[in-house]
């Protein structure tokens, strides 16, 4: 396992209802960068936010649908930015290096792949144009998924980014070079956990070592359904309840970004955890009625973390029809011999 160990500059940024010298060079015009202007907000003492737009990548939000995260680490003179994620495209992640170092005045020198999705790691290209040093890294199971996945995945990119889809280029895949290994371990500023999103299909989470902040993309969405199309069913259940245990020590302090939304409280895990068993549950119940797979999916009763109207959100439809052919099987099968 490749580590490096640094430690979070807990005086470079307040945030969260923090203010600070950073904060205001956060805000400052990034006029010599091109590309889409990115915002930088303020999550904690050395930890800034690139929010991202909702829904599905296409030409207007140039494909920035996944939340990017950049956390400084070291000390004066010796400090590194590392990014979690790095958008999806080279011309995206370009600005992101360009914008990074004149309005935090950090060198983008790291470069983590959470997962498999494109939105989220095509970037590293165009970081690595603006940084040439920069080094890209992902676990060995999340490289392996890129390998076999980005060349497909890129033309679909192409397709949804429309005119944008220049932002590609020519040769947009840069896979890691630096590859973690096992189910947990400790890297720079962070610790890491990989979890199942599906079977043979995972992701990384991350908490930062100073503080209570977790990344848990492919997993957590804050202020819509979360978007279970590629996921079983049961094992994004396992994975969203062993995120729960690991974040205990943590208890109320713990806050959550996901990969849309903003930052959620400590209960977020098991708030999506109960959004996808009143699923099932309901799922069960238009079984047992005879209804048809290719009916609308119902509204679910207001719970913990979602609200009724969640049910006219196309993703919260994807998840109906994909949790249905994967239960169906097992909810109609017979009962065992006795």
């Amino acid at each position: 396992m490749w580590r490096w160990v640094g430690v979070g500059l807990l005086a470079a940024v307040p945030g969260l209802g923090w203010a600070g010298p950073a904060d205001h060079l956060a805000h400052q015009p990034a006029r010599a960068c091109p590309g889409l202007r990115l915002d930088f907000k303020v999550a904690g003492p050395g930890v800034w936010w690139v929010p991202a737009q909702r829904g599905e990548a296409d030409a207007a939000n140039r494909g920035l649908v996944s939340n990017l995260l950049l956390v400084r680490s070291g000390s004066a003179g010796q400090a590194r930015l590392w990014a979690l994620g790095s958008g999806p495209s080279p011309a995206l992640g370009a600005a992101l290096a360009c914008q990074a170092q004149q309005r935090l005045g950090l060198a983008l020198t790291r470069v983590i792949s959470p997962w498999a999705r494109p939105e989220l790691v095509l970037g590293v290209a165009g970081v690595q144009r603006v940084q040439p040093g920069a080094r890209h890294v992902a676990h060995a199971a999340v490289a392996d998924a890129m390998a076999a996945q980005c060349p497909h995945c890129v033309d679909r990119l192409a397709q949804r980014l429309g005119a944008a889809a220049a932002d590609l280029g020519a040769d947009p895949i840069r896979l890691p070079t630096l590859r973690l290994q096992g189910e947990h371990g400790r890297l720079g500023p962070f610790l890491w956990w990989r979890l199942p999103r599906a079977e043979g299909r995972w992701v990384t989470v991350w908490r930062l070592r100073s503080q209570p902040l977790w990344l848990a993309p492919g997993l957590l969405t804050e202020g819509s359904p979360p978007d279970g199309r590629d996921a079983d069913l049961v094992l994004l259940l396992a994975s969203l309840q062993q995120l729960a245990v690991l974040a205990q020590h943590d208890g109320a302090a713990a806050r959550w970004l996901g990969e849309q939304g903003g930052w959620m409280g400590a209960s977020a895990p098991l708030d999506h955890a109960a959004y996808w068993l009143a699923l099932k549950t309901a799922l069960g119940s238009a079984i047992e009625r005879g209804d048809q797979e290719a009916a609308a999916a119902p509204p679910l009763p207001a719970g913990p973390g979602w609200s009724a109207d969640w049910a006219g959100h196309p993703w919260h439809g994807f998840n109906w029809q994909r949790a249905w052919r994967q239960l169906e099987p097992e909810l109609l099968a017979p009962p065992p011999p006795r």
